[in-house]
């Protein structure tokens, strides 16, 4: 009678974790996080259209300028209303005891505050019962950004400024 042998089975090899295999797990993990900081990058730089502010260096060497004007204008005590009216800009302007007050040189600066490009200077036109009226072209749907300035007969002082959050729905 023939009689085999049998081997027992051979041990299940374990893998082993050898120094290429970290090398390409190490490799492969800041691959994708390089590519990925990458595409942040790319979009970050190319979305963001620079300086909000024009001469902001300027601007900042004379605040304390800035702050003077504040405060005359605080004095002044004027109280400013501003909205949509159909397809146009309604700004109301009344002194301190409530009295409209007209006559003046009134301009804007429509603005959004995720891009540059459909920002639009307008310029008001009075009523001559403290309102003043401004084309507002046609704005997208959204928060918009309206800067008013007021600004003396000559138009050579400002005056008054103001800024005003407006919602087009």
């Amino acid at each position: 009678m023939l009689q085999a042998k049998t081997h027992p089975p051979a041990p299940a090899r374990e893998k082993e974790l050898k120094g290429w295999h970290v090398l390409l797990i190490m490799l492969a993990f800041f691959g994708v996080m390089f590519s990925v900081n990458g595409v942040f990058l790319y979009h970050a730089i190319t979305s963001f259209p620079g300086e909000d502010v024009k001469k902001s260096y300027v601007q900042g060497l004379n605040y304390n300028h800035t702050l003077a004007a504040r405060a005359a204008q605080a004095e002044l005590g004027w109280k400013a209303e501003a909205g949509l009216e159909g397809k146009q800009i309604v700004f109301r302007l009344h002194d301190a005891e409530g009295h409209a007050l007209s006559n003046f040189s009134v301009i804007g600066e429509l603005r959004r505050s995720t891009t540059q490009d459909h920002d639009q200077a307008v310029t008001f036109t009075s009523d001559y019962d403290g309102s003043y009226r401004a084309d507002a072209g046609k704005l997208h749907q959204g928060q918009w950004q309206l800067r008013i300035t007021v600004l003396d007969e000559p138009a050579e002082n400002v005056l008054f400024n103001v800024d005003k959050t407006l919602w087009v729905k």
